[in-house]
């Protein structure tokens, strides 16, 4: 009501004492989503971690291409990805760095030459990959959902 009269401002002004602050906008504007890229040199050493190579690379190209139904007349949703770090245990998860909700992956980037020049094994697998990855999460992240980690909240850092 008082924006539709023009004098909603005034009356807070005059009864409050209190003026709007107008960089309000600066602070928040909506939730964010968080995007987070990693590098990773992968240099086989043998013809086994090759083909071990070339499937990792393979694996996040084709991971991130959007699906096609059996008639090929829709399109679904690539896959997404659930990114943890590992912990010292067998299936904890690190504690003392940041965790990660649903992402997609936006980009997958391979550079074939990460030395600057081109060398292959014998076989023509070339003998170092650079990957470059970068995920988007799905969902935003809420004050509310630092309360339901698990473990002990005062020593996890979480989102």
């Amino acid at each position: 009501a008082g924006t539709a009269t023009g004098i909603g401002q005034q009356a807070t002004q005059r009864t409050a004492g209190a003026v709007m602050n107008p960089n309000m906008e600066l602070l928040f504007n909506g939730p964010q989503l968080r995007n987070f890229g990693f590098n990773f040199k992968l240099s086989p050493r043998s013809a086994r971690e090759a083909q071990t190579v070339i499937k990792i690379i393979r694996f996040f190209k084709q991971g991130m291409a959007p699906l096609r139904t059996k008639e090929r007349f829709f399109l679904k949703s690539p896959h997404t990805f659930q990114l943890k770090y590992q912990g010292p245990g067998a299936r904890s998860d690190q504690p003392y760095l940041n965790k990660f909700k649903e992402c997609a992956l936006t980009n997958c980037g391979v550079q074939y030459t990460p030395d600057g020049n081109y060398n292959t094994f014998n076989d023509g697998v070339m003998t170092s990959y650079s990957l470059q990855l970068t995920f988007n999460e799905l969902t935003p992240i809420y004050n509310d959902d630092y309360t339901g980690l698990d473990g002990d909240e005062d020593t996890m850092i979480g989102y």
